[in-house]
């Protein structure tokens, strides 16, 4: 088809040099169509449903619905057709999340790619993804230090054991992301995160099941909330987190001045003493 710019096989049916997915009786089967239309400047949207909606009357009548299901030797396979228009995902307004980078630029197979311009595409909006997961690593960082072990316990004490553990779940999924977001790697979908971190050689034996201890629960348990903290712990300084006092005080203080503070370190310091007030960077009597 002439309005066809590119084919790909994602996922675990794709055959890709990084690609560490499995296919099996349980998986779908997904293939990206990537067609090329007119698309005016100013029909751009934020959300790509919106643009579809505007261009609808260019776009080919054989395109199938995203969700059907095919006969195989084991009973009824899902077929799952991506489809993307190539003028809205190369404008530099549409922004790929990691998922989306690593499904085409590490799960992707190309069938057909009209002179590699899909290729290229993927390249570009990789290279943007990675120099935006140096900011995630500092902000999953800040994050660790708070919810591995005090924001949980707080909350435990606060409102009840179950929304500590959930807390705590959550931290789980931080830290998972923090592995691959230091190492300079895409993060995955979420249903192959854990699997890909000993896949890809970020974790070992051993530390994968820290993090197997760590989702274990009894969510009514204070002693069981305490456990989960501690093996978690013992996980991010095992991949060389720094959890002491002093080094938590530094992450926090960083990532506070380069985030939320309007003039970062020079920003006026708080003192009691002779009265209650801000200091001004430089100032004089800032302890109190």
């Amino acid at each position: 088809m002439p309005e066809v710019r590119a084919l790909y096989v994602l996922s675990s049916s794709a055959v890709a040099p990084r690609n560490v997915t499995r296919f099996s009786t349980d998986s779908d089967f997904d293939l990206a169509v990537i067609l090329d239309a007119p698309l005016k400047e100013d029909e751009w949207r934020p959300r790509p449903a919106d643009t579809y909606a505007l261009v609808r009357d260019r776009l080919p009548s054989w395109v199938p619905e995203f969700s059907f299901h095919l006969p195989v030797p084991w009973g009824k396979m899902e077929v799952n057709v991506h489809q993307l228009l190539f003028q809205y995902e190369a404008d530099p307004r549409t922004t790929w999340n990691s998922d989306k980078c690593d499904a085409y630029g590490n799960k992707g197979e190309p069938l057909f790619d009209r002179e590699s311009g899909f290729e290229a595409l993927i390249s570009h909006k990789t290279r943007e993804q990675l120099e935006r997961l140096e900011a995630e690593t500092h902000r999953l960082h800040n994050r660790i230090t708070w919810d591995v072990r005090e924001i949980p316990l707080r909350m435990a004490r606060r409102v009840g054991v179950p929304t500590g553990h959930f807390v705590l779940s959550g931290a789980l999924d931080e830290v998972v992301d923090w592995m691959y977001a230091r190492s300079g790697r895409l993060l995955p979908n979420m249903k192959w995160k854990l699997y890909s971190l000993e896949a890809l050689g970020l974790i070992n034996g051993a530390q994968e099941n820290l993090l197997i201890e760590a989702q274990q629960c009894d969510p009514l348990s204070m002693v069981d909330l305490e456990r989960r903290c501690e093996v978690l712990g013992e996980f991010c300084r095992s991949a060389g987190m720094d959890l002491s006092t002093g080094a938590i005080a530094a992450v926090r203080k960083a990532y506070q001045q380069a985030n939320h503070h309007l003039l970062g370190d020079g920003a006026a310091a708080f003192a009691t003493l002779p009265s209650p007030r801000f200091v001004p960077s430089g100032g004089c009597g800032a302890s109190g």
